[in-house]
């Protein structure tokens, strides 16, 4: 199924409404989508919202960008919801990232679905692609 979305814009980012969810409810976040980010990224304030701490990690992680390097550790939670897509048992990165965004959008979800964007047109066309097996899920 196909779902088509508007998006907003914070200078030259595409911001988009997402929503995660854990053990204690679900929260909305605005996150840049970000093709450069291997994993999905929010900040502690929106993972602890959800009912998550760094002691619920799965891994210890970095961020490295141009202006700085965090120290942040990943979750593996209950979902994520964008673009009209629902995705479950998804890594997620937990990091400040020294900017006014809730976070990235990264390639941890955007694997998982084809992208059509439409940037003059501040519209993003999105389909869930079939279920692929993840490298643990081989063993």
């Amino acid at each position: 199924m196909r779902f088509e979305s508007f998006f907003e814009t914070d200078g030259d980012l595409i911001v988009v409404e997402v929503v995660v969810a854990g053990p204690r409810g679900a929260d909305r976040a605005r996150l840049v989508l970000d093709t450069g980010a291997a994993l999905t990224t929010v900040i502690p304030p929106i993972a602890e919202a959800i009912g998550y701490t760094a002691a619920d990690r799965v891994a210890r992680s970095v961020v490295r960008s141009a202006a700085a390097q965090e120290r942040g550790y990943i979750l593996r939670v209950e979902r994520v919801a964008a673009l009209g897509i629902n995705l479950t048992d998804v890594h997620v990165n937990v990091a400040e990232l020294g900017h006014d965004i809730d976070g990235l959008l990264g390639m941890s979800f955007l694997n998982e679905i084809k992208l059509d964007l439409r940037p003059a047109e501040r519209r993003i066309i999105a389909e869930r692609i079939a279920a692929r097996q993840r490298p643990s899920d081989a063993r």
